[in-house]
């Protein structure tokens, strides 16, 4: 990745002017590129040096200095700047996301937006791999009209300016016939193309297809896939090397989960490049947890350490009733050890996207000190807004169901439990001070919610299941409260609109006893 930004001017563009006297210092010694933890030379690290308004940032490179600003900003906009010194350099070498998901695409104008954000949280990488981007997968073999490429172009501009790797993926695995000569020259072409606009990382994703060759012709050439595979790899990498020795290549396999150590995984580590990386998922496809001993599993049968392709937030397929907003959770501290990075899969719902998105930022960058609720809590700060993220958590609450299966409407279930516990304890003022109190968020939440904006509109299927809920609580307590036996129907006519909804909010199982505790 190439840069010609002024990081000051990035700086200024993203975050605005500061009233901070900024000078930057750049060092090529040890004290400046390498980071002790991680046994690493980076040019991320920094030393962001403060005494009243005055800053001082040392560093090996542009890209140090523009994270040191973006650290700098961070702690402006929370009133946590102090004079002293701040060494800081990341966890994980390779942090980001990936548009890998089925479903509709991203516009161009949420693609510079999530890309904007990541770039103020310190992402270094970005993948595009819409999975419905005809020109991905479909219609791989034919180049991308000019209208498309000039967009693709910008994209690529804009990630060089914010210091970010742009890589972009190819999946033909499900049409091309690997011993066709015209097959590859076509990948050569295409490929040309994009490093015609300034590409230089490259993504070749043959997951998802067929597990089995399915012509005669690669049959009777390779023998099984895994074989055509590796040839397919070695011989693309080895144009690409030679058109630019400064490209990167990233392969997503067939088999993309499970132990590390199976067959196919194995054979095909050992037998291409220790330079090309290989995305993997984990156990599962959508892993609850990421483990430093099955990454290194991994790095002893395939000779690579793991790049980990994170199906969270990613809501598509069987999840689509789900909407994944909840912090990232379940990743060792020290994962970093083990494995290049992760790349975190996005939710079509770009805005909403950007919450779990920036709590992987936080955890890439310092694992070890990886505080997912703080994390969480400032995401909707960044996303949302200060004034309004108090009332969307009271929402966002309901929204941690998942693969990482977290607990639930916690903050809802814990405010149930004080009014019981009052109610039981014969102190009914508190009991209904504490609905009231509980109830008013709720409702102030609601209104926040019917708002014309992005990531409202995108949480539609979501919020009217929880209006429905807002509702059906409003009347538990006006019934509490006036024992008038008429709201018990109109309760639970609530109860079983709320249950047929199928947005997944909350638990459907516990609300019903929950409501009928209060009911008692």
């Amino acid at each position: 990745m190439n840069s010609n930004s002024n990081p000051k001017a990035v700086f200024e563009k993203l975050f605005g002017n500061t009233d901070y006297d900024i000078k930057i210092v750049y060092e090529n010694s040890k004290h400046i590129c390498y980071c002790e933890k991680t046994h690493r030379v980076t040019d991320e690290k920094y030393i962001l040096s403060v005494s009243g308004k005055d800053v001082k940032i040392c560093c090996s490179s542009d890209k140090g200095a523009f994270y040191s600003l973006c650290d700098l900003a961070r702690r402006i906009d929370e009133g946590t700047v102090c004079d002293g010194e701040y060494i800081c350099s990341p966890s994980f070498a390779v942090r980001g996301y990936i548009e890998g998901f089925y479903g509709t695409p991203w516009s161009f104008e949420q693609r510079k937006s999530v890309m904007q954000l990541m770039a103020k949280n310190r992402m270094n990488t970005v993948y595009y791999a819409p999975k419905d981007d005809l020109y991905h997968r479909e219609k791989w073999r034919e180049k991308y009209p000019e209208n498309e490429l000039a967009k693709l172009k910008e994209l690529v501009d804009r990630a060089a300016e914010y210091y970010m790797d742009f890589f972009w993926c190819i999946a033909p695995g499900l049409s091309m016939k690997y011993s066709d000569d015209a097959e590859f020259d076509a990948l050569i072409e295409k490929t040309k193309q994009l490093y015609s606009i300034g590409i230089r990382c490259f993504g070749l994703l043959l997951d998802d297809i067929d597990e089995e060759l399915a012509f005669d012709e690669d049959k009777s050439v390779f023998g099984e896939t895994v074989n055509a595979h590796i040839d397919l790899i070695n011989r693309y990498y080895s144009v690409l090397k030679e058109l630019d020795s400064s490209i990167r290549l990233t392969v997503c396999p067939t088999l993309y989960h499970g132990k590390g150590n199976e067959y196919y995984i194995s054979k095909l580590g050992k037998n291409i490049s220790p330079l090309v990386s290989v995305f993997w998922t984990g156990r599962d496809i959508c892993s609850r947890e990421l483990t430093s001993p099955e990454a290194v599993r991994f790095i002893e049968s395939t000779y690579h350490k793991p790049l980990y392709w994170d199906n969270y937030p990613v809501n598509d397929c069987s999840m689509f009733n789900e909407m994944h907003i909840s912090p990232i959770i379940n990743r060792d501290s020290d994962l970093y050890k083990y494995s290049e990075g992760i790349i975190s899969n996005c939710m079509e719902y770009a805005e909403c996207s950007k919450i779990p998105l920036i709590t992987f930022a936080d955890y890439l960058w310092d694992s070890e000190n990886y505080d997912s609720q703080k994390s969480w809590e400032g995401a909707i700060k960044q996303v949302v807004g200060k004034e309004n993220a108090d009332n969307f958590i009271v929402f966002a609450d309901h929204l941690y169901t998942s693969c990482l299966k977290d607990a639930n409407s916690r903050r809802m279930y814990e405010v149930f439990d004080e009014i019981e516990t009052a109610f039981k304890s014969g102190n009914r003022e508190k009991a209904f001070a504490l609905a009231e109190n509980y109830l008013g968020k709720m409702n102030a939440c609601r209104e926040y919610l019917k708002r014309d904006l992005p990531i409202c509109r995108e949480l539609t299927k979501w919020s009217e299941k929880f209006f429905v809920m807002c509702d059906i609580l409003n009347n538990i307590f006006s019934f509490i409260m006036n024992k008038d036996e008429r709201m018990l129907t109109e309760i639970d006519a609530l109860i079983i609109k709320y249950e047929a909804m199928p947005a997944r909010l909350s638990n459907d199982i516990n609300i019903r006893d929950e409501i009928k505790n209060l009911k008692k």
